[in-house]
């Protein structure tokens, strides 16, 4: 998202430089890329995370500053109300098919555009600074409507229109000439606005030549609407097509954004003296509109997990000011509109903690010993492998997973052919397609790239990693070509061959304890554009099975979740041995006791000679929830019960 700073200015009040504003943008998620000054002014290129789609324009950005510091402030939105219309709507009828997923559609009737007209001047400076092409007056306005306050809207020149207009799915196979030149065949699942002679636009995302706004066109229908965002996502990436349009509908536009966006239009028309324009009209389905959700507010669980003591009133100021509406009497909130993301108690904690700022919470350090009791063996497996192969030349390469059609890439890890290869259906590129199958087609474009850079005599590659063929499996491959030796007088030359890996899977075998015929392994030749090449592929995921059995270790999170400890003092019979009450304890079967601690063993005066007492900690973490007090008091009576009943114990005091 770029736009300026004095862009910035129409809308809110900056007393800082241009340095402190970026950083604050930053502070607050809104990560800046880039900072260009031109004359009298900056551009200020912001990088947005997907669910800030409020965000996607200048007024969104406007009103984020404001929000985070009160030093921001913001101006009155003086475009509140429609404007007396100076000509009559025509007779157009519009036919909304897809309710569901159109259910705000606005138009307005555009009359005599004037050859003479032009583009305000302001709106070709502003347009330019961020680089955007001017197109045509009507469409230079709509696109800087759509970075001004966030609403893509689409002209269609009204003498080119036939019959009524409909919002639709594509029919099969159906296709339109869009106007970037190109010709898009369309699946069922796209949406469409179409007329009777066919498709006038690919809704949400771009028009279509039919019926496109040019210097001879005269009168205009100008389309502002709402289009559920799922409806749109991914259907422009699908066809390798990307618009300022879509990448706003996709991640979620403000459904009161289209009458606003009219406004503004009716506003600068009028100013600017362009041509005549009706009053707007719209199909509105509400029932059918995002529902704003109605969220429960507990003020302990924000202060719990921000870990900072927030009073009531501050916590409600800070809701406030993301628009939300505050319900004192029920503790609910509301999102706005234009902040789809607000839906769950967490996004307005995570909400109130970054406009709060998180540069203001202090930073407590936990610490936990993470020491593994004894080493991940896969980790050990795949090191001493690595350590084997760089003590004797190897040199390691890491290749992407995505691959092309190339020759090499159709067969497995084992060099049998192979072709039903796991496809990438939204692929950035026709090099990166497919999943690997192998990786010796890698390491072999590998040696090629450096002997072209580079040219050696001698190359030895290897990689460890998944292929993914009927399975996934981690394999490791090595390729080796040329000269064993780097050239010497004193030793004549002599080629690599199959020896070489085959001492290889000896040396291994031998350092692992297992016996070479339990390795799964193959030895090939290659040839490739001329040259030879000698591959070993061994199976790293049957090594480690052969080590290790048919178990296989496994990771267990830490509980981020607190504990609660209850320490107990008891009198026992000296002959009771500790190993007995921790077998005793287990059999209680408390899956929430993840610790027991022994802090006090004693035996002597003020004790019976025939008991010893003991003192015991008892540490309680759920994996899931939260543990009350409750709970806990309730797993130590349990303990306590079984503790009495076998070894009669008593509680000291």
């Amino acid at each position: 998202m770029k736009l300026t700073r004095s862009w910035l200015e129409n809308y809110i009040d900056i007393p800082f430089s241009t340095d402190e504003l970026c950083h604050h943008l930053t502070m607050a998620g809104l990560e800046v890329d880039e900072v260009l000054p031109i004359s009298k002014d900056y551009i200020i290129d912001i990088d947005l995370t997907p669910n800030r789609s409020d965000c996607l324009s200048v007024k969104g950005i406007a009103r984020e500053l404001s929000c985070i510091n009160k030093q921001y402030k913001y101006k009155l939105d003086e475009k509140s109300k429609g404007i007396n219309p100076t000509c009559e709507q025509i007779d157009f009828k519009f036919n909304i098919i897809e309710k569901n997923i159109c259910p705000s559609y606005g138009f307005m009737y555009l009359k005599n555009l004037k050859p003479s007209c032009v583009t305000p001047k302001y709106i070709v400076k502003r347009l330019n600074d961020i680089g955007i092409n001017l197109v045509h007056p009507l469409v230079d306005i709509l696109n800087y409507i759509m970075i001004d306050i966030g609403q893509p809207m689409h002209a269609y020149d009204a003498d080119k229109v036939k019959g009524e207009i409909t919002v639709r799915f594509a029919k099969k196979n159906e296709s339109f000439e869009a106007l970037d030149g190109n010709k898009y065949k369309l699946s069922e699942d796209n949406i469409v606005v179409a007329d009777s002679s066919g498709i006038i636009s690919l809704a949400g995302i771009i028009g279509s030549n039919n019926c496109s706004v040019s210097e001879a066109t005269k009168n205009i229908i100008i389309e502002s609407a709402f289009f559920e965002p799922n409806a749109i996502a991914n259907k422009a990436r699908k066809l390798k097509l990307q618009t300022e349009s879509s990448q706003r509908f996709e991640r979620g536009v403000d459904y009161n954004l289209p009458k606003k966006a009219l406004i503004e239009l009716q506003c600068i028309i009028l100013e600017n003296k362009i041509c005549d324009f009706s009053n707007f009209h719209f199909l509105d389905y509400k029932n059918l509109l995002p529902k704003q959700k109605e969220v429960k507010i507990e003020f302990d669980k924000i202060r719990k997990v921000i870990g900072i003591d927030l009073k009531d009133e501050n916590i409600e100021k800070l809701l406030l000011s993301l628009g939300c509406d505050y319900n004192k009497k029920t503790h609910t909130v509301i999102n706005p509109s234009y902040r789809f993301d607000l839906s769950i108690h967490a996004d307005y904690i995570e909400e109130i903690a970054r406009i709060y700022g998180y540069d203001n919470i202090p930073v407590v350090s936990e610490r936990i010993n993470i020491k593994p009791s004894k080493p991940y063996q896969p980790f050990h497996i795949i090191n001493t492998i690595k350590k084997y192969l760089y003590d004797n030349g190897y040199s390691e390469c890491i290749n992407y997973s995505f691959v092309n059609n190339d020759f090499l890439e159709n067969f497995d890890w084992k060099n049998e052919e192979f072709n039903e290869h796991h496809k990438i259906t939204n692929y950035m590129s026709v090099e990166q397609n497919k999943l690997r199958s192998n990786l010796a087609s890698s390491l072999i474009k590998n040696i090629e790239f450096n002997n072209n850079m580079n040219s050696e005599n001698s190359y030895r590659f290897y990689e460890i990693s998944n292929v993914f063929g009927e399975k996934v499996e981690q394999i490791l491959t090595c390729v080796v070509s040329g000269d064993k030796e780097d050239e010497n007088w004193a030793s004549k030359k002599q080629k690599f061959d199959k020896y070489d890996m085959t001492t290889i899977v000896e040396d291994l075998s031998k350092s692992f304890g297992v016996n070479k015929s339990k390795l799964n392994y193959v030895i090939k030749d290659i040839f490739y554009n001329k040259k030879s090449y000698i591959v070993l592929t061994l199976s790293i995921s049957e090594l480690i099975k052969e080590k290790q059995g048919i178990q296989e270790e496994k990771f267990t999170n830490y509980s981020k979740l607190p504990y609660i400890r209850r320490d107990l003092s008891f009198l026992i019979d000296v002959t009771v041995r500790y190993k007995s009450i921790l077998k005793l304890i287990e059999e209680t079967n408390v899956h929430s006791l993840k610790k027991i601690l022994l802090f006090d063993l004693y035996v002597g005066k003020n004790i019976p000679i025939d008991l010893k007492s003991l003192g015991m900690g008892f540490i309680f973490q759920d994996e899931i929830k939260t543990l009350t007090h409750e709970e806990a008091d309730k797993h130590i009576e349990k303990i306590l019960r079984a503790l009495n009943d076998k070894f009669k114990i008593e509680l000291r005091k």
